[in-house]
């Protein structure tokens, strides 16, 4: 089947008949994509070149740059014109401004058009690209879903540069869809410039933000938050599965060479099999060192069952040459990143300063801190909070750190910066 009439096949069917479909064939579809594209509100940048040195020079680097807002108005008309397309499904204008499209990815767009009613309060950050006149692009928007009154508010990256006419439009080899299926190739340069961009505070910061808009929003209305977990995840469940199974059925059937017989060796007296032994299942405890999710396959597109608190002891009964631990979940098999699990007890909770600043004080900060997991400043950062941000205390420890809750996460703050 060609990727053309899965666009069509998929036009078709109806959202019942979606959810029933996934149903039934889930088990036939290894490679679901649990990041959330812009069909399902939230972008998630890709995070394969994070660890490594992406080997920028200064003048590459855009650490130093601050974001430019709505600085571009042709940048503001072009995704507004784009969105407009993606919304009616209208493919041929929408690769007027953006190229090229994939197959594949046009038939996202076309099932995700019967949802999206239109993309409003679109607001565009940039900073400068690899080439001259070209643009690193962060767009924050709100999605309007038809018949949900409440917006979803979503953020998507673009990398945007002049064509040979000179205007501007959208690479599409380096949207979030390229990126993470890498249906087409990209230039390694573009790449690493994006990666650091993803890795910058104020790129955090800014997807922190919305995404903290988005589970607001999520939360006040029971039909957006329908529409986006049940109605659309199914939808786009079922869009990758018909497209795992059409690429499936493309791949050519190999034919081999019957081997020359053999000639028959004299019989030899029969032995009595043997009884298999049964395998040997070692199970050990292990300790979360973090908040964990839990996974029904071995990989990080396997199935969500749930996630653990940092610190709770799971039962493992082996691991994978990839990385993952197989545990039981609930009297489930399911797996969990083994960097996230240790053999060792956690440390106990750090006697708590007398002296420090009393539990349920609320602060105003004055100065922009680093929310750390925990009390280390090498610990990874829950959130960066600015000036104006408040912070609630839940205890202030002998260490020089306070516990506190910021924007509903709690984290580690140098108590010296509270004071």
């Amino acid at each position: 089947m060609k990727a053309s009439e899965i666009k069509e096949k998929m036009s078709k069917i109806s959202k019942n008949d979606i959810s029933s479909f996934f149903q039934k064939n889930w088990k036939y579809f290894t490679a679901v994509i649990l990041f959330v594209v812009l069909a399902v509100v939230m972008i998630k940048f890709s995070s394969g070149n994070k660890d490594k040195d992406n080997g920028l020079s200064t003048e590459q680097s855009t650490e130093s740059e601050s974001f430019q807002v709505d600085a571009v108005p042709e940048i503001n008309t072009l995704m507004q014109n784009y969105y407009n397309a993606y919304a009616a499904g209208d493919l041929a204008t929408l690769q007027t401004y953006a190229t090229p499209v994939s197959e594949n990815e046009q038939s996202l767009i076309t099932m995700m058009s019967q949802y999206a009613e239109s993309y409003q309060n679109i607001k565009c950050y940039t900073k400068s690209g690899l080439e001259a006149d070209s643009y690193l692009v962060c767009v924050t928007l709100d999605l309007k879903f038809a018949g949900v009154d409440t917006t979803a508010p979503g953020m998507e990256f673009f990398y945007v540069k002049k064509n040979e006419q000179g205007a501007l439009y959208i690479d599409n080899l380096y949207s979030s869809f390229n990126r993470h299926y890498k249906e087409q190739p990209t230039d390694n340069n573009v790449e690493n410039l994006i990666s650091s961009f993803e890795t910058q505070e104020d790129v955090i910061a800014l997807q922190a933000e919305v995404q903290a808009n988005y589970e607001k929003a999520i939360a006040s209305d029971e039909n957006l938050s329908n529409m986006v977990t049940v109605t659309v995840a199914d939808a786009y469940n079922a869009w990758a599965t018909a497209i795992a199974q059409a690429q499936a059925q493309q791949q050519p059937a190999t034919e081999e060479t019957p081997a020359e017989p053999e000639t028959p060796a004299e019989p030899e007296a029969p032995v009595e099999p043997e009884t298999p032994a049964e395998p040997e299942v070692t199970t050990e405890t292990v300790y979360t060192l973090d908040k964990v999710n839990v996974r029904q396959e071995p990989n990080e597109s396997g199935a969500l069952l749930g996630t653990v608190e940092k610190g709770t002891a799971l039962t493992r009964t082996g691991t994978t040459e990839d990385g993952w631990s197989s545990i039981d979940y609930n009297g489930t098999p399911a797996y969990v990143k083994s960097d996230y699990v240790s053999t060792e007890a956690p440390a106990q909770e750090p006697a708590a300063d007398t002296s420090g600043i009393a539990a349920g004080t609320k602060i105003t900060l004055t100065n922009t801190v680093n929310i750390r997991s925990s009390m280390s400043e090498t610990a990874s950062k829950v959130g960066v909070a600015y000036a104006g941000d408040s912070v609630t205390v839940q205890m202030s420890y002998a260490e020089g750190w306070t516990k506190v809750t910021w924007k509903d996460k709690e984290g580690y703050v140098k108590t010296e910066f509270l004071k």
